[in-house]
């Protein structure tokens, strides 16, 4: 006797239940405004230490800003990064699937890279020698705005969701 085989259904992507998404989202949402905030009282903190004569202020503003990103902006940048990666990949929105979410992800992994690379040099320099280093805090400045026009423009994108889905598979065009 011959049996036939019913063929499989097409095995669905793991998504989140929408308990989890909630819960992921939610923490996402803090995390990011969260950052945001924290940028915003770097951007105060570093303008106010920019026109301070006073070293000893100069340089507690640089500890107080240090103390802010380690203990505070790092962890939600990176907290960002993780919940907005899980629910990428646990909804229907996938990482690469819309302009969107891609466009976040390069903003936030672009933003942590270059505050990681440039921020530490900037910091200590601007700490040893006080109201002499106008160029360290001065870009620590921009730093700032850096951070609060990237995360308003990834908070925009998740409002407004542009673009549409991402054509991967198009043909190339034949020559003849």
């Amino acid at each position: 006797m011959i049996t036939i085989k019913k063929a499989q259904p097409k095995s669905r992507s793991r998504r989140l239940s929408a308990r989890a998404r909630r819960a992921v989202l939610l923490v996402h949402v803090v995390a990011g405004v969260g950052w945001l905030g924290i940028a915003a009282v770097t951007f105060a903190l570093t303008a106010a230490v920019l026109v301070e004569p006073e070293l000893g202020v100069v340089r507690a503003g640089y500890e107080f800003h240090e103390l802010l990103i380690g203990w505070l902006a790092r962890p939600a940048s990176l907290l960002t990064l993780g919940t907005g990666l899980i629910l990428s990949v646990g909804t229907k929105w996938g990482v690469a699937a819309h302009h969107w979410p891609l466009i976040k992800l390069v903003l936030v992994v672009v933003t942590i890279a270059i505050t990681a690379s440039l921020a530490p040099g900037w910091i200590a320099a601007a700490q040893a020698s006080g109201s002499q280093s106008v160029g360290a805090q001065v870009n620590l400045i921009g730093m700032a705005v850096f951070h609060v026009l990237t995360i308003g423009a990834a908070t925009w994108l998740s409002i407004y969701k542009p673009g549409g889905r991402i054509r991967w598979n198009l043909p190339y065009p034949r020559r003849i």
